[in-house]
């Protein structure tokens, strides 16, 4: 994990649009963004900042190339940016914060990192520039840990978290002291007894927890029910066969 002496809460990585943002890869609020979040003591991973660094020194993978070097440019894409993204994600970051805009519509990556993150259990943070709540995807309102509508907001949250709880402790789990972060909510929720010495993962706080179980309990397993249904239709066939018809 990459870790900074000067900015010691964590490591934030600024997802968003890039191919099809109005300024040019979405720098102007990133740079924005990381000087508040270092102001906290957070440190911002800019991708857009990172982007511009290597085309400087290595120049430009794939924006220059005719469509007829489509095999080229997904060769580069993949190698350069999925792979490279997805692993500063996987290896240097403890949340993200994600700009869910028109650029993130219309582009692909920011919805894979998102999900990545999702996969991995790291806190994800999402700023709707649309402020209307029905405009975020379903899906993507399920990964997030926390939806904001203004910056100043998300700034205000991330400003009172208890220092270090967006990093892991030595089990696993976000946690400062006796607090605990819960991935479905964002709420801080404090532990009175002993610290929880293995990893929970998804870790929820108490309301959550309630709501989790009732969502389990009052349903049938969708999962359960497709490979039943799909099972269903393959005997249905096998009988037919057998019959001859």
């Amino acid at each position: 994990m990459l870790k900074h002496p000067q900015y010691p809460l964590g490591n934030i990585y600024l997802s968003g649009g890039m191919q099809f943002a109005p300024d040019g890869l979405g720098a102007d609020w990133r740079r924005e963004c990381s000087i508040r979040l270092k102001e906290m003591g957070f440190f911002p991973l800019d991708i857009a900042e990172l982007d511009l660094a290597y085309a400087n020194a290595h120049g430009h993978l794939y924006r220059f190339l005719d469509d007829d070097q489509l095999l080229q440019r997904k060769s580069n894409i993949r190698k350069h940016f999925i792979d490279t993204d997805i692993a500063l994600i996987r290896n240097d970051t403890d949340a993200v914060i994600i700009l869910y805009d028109e650029s993130v519509r219309r582009g692909a990556g920011t919805t894979s990192e998102v999900h990545e993150a999702f996969m991995l259990d790291i806190p994800v943070f999402l700023l709707n520039s649309y402020g209307d709540l029905k405009e975020v995807p379903g899906w993507m309102q399920a990964e997030t840990t926390k939806i904001f509508n203004t910056w100043e907001e998300m700034y205000a949250y991330l400003k009172q978290l208890p220092p270090g709880i967006l990093k892991r402790d030595v089990y696993g789990n976000r946690r400062s002291g006796q607090h605990y972060l819960c991935s479905l909510c964002g709420t801080v929720e404090e532990k009175h007894k002993a610290h929880f010495v293995s990893k929970v993962s998804p870790l929820y706080c108490k309301s959550c927890v309630e709501l989790v179980k009732t969502t389990f309990e009052q349903h049938l397993d969708r999962y359960q029910f497709f490979l039943e249904y799909l099972e269903g239709t393959v005997q249905e066939v096998t009988v037919r066969n057998g019959d001859g018809r």
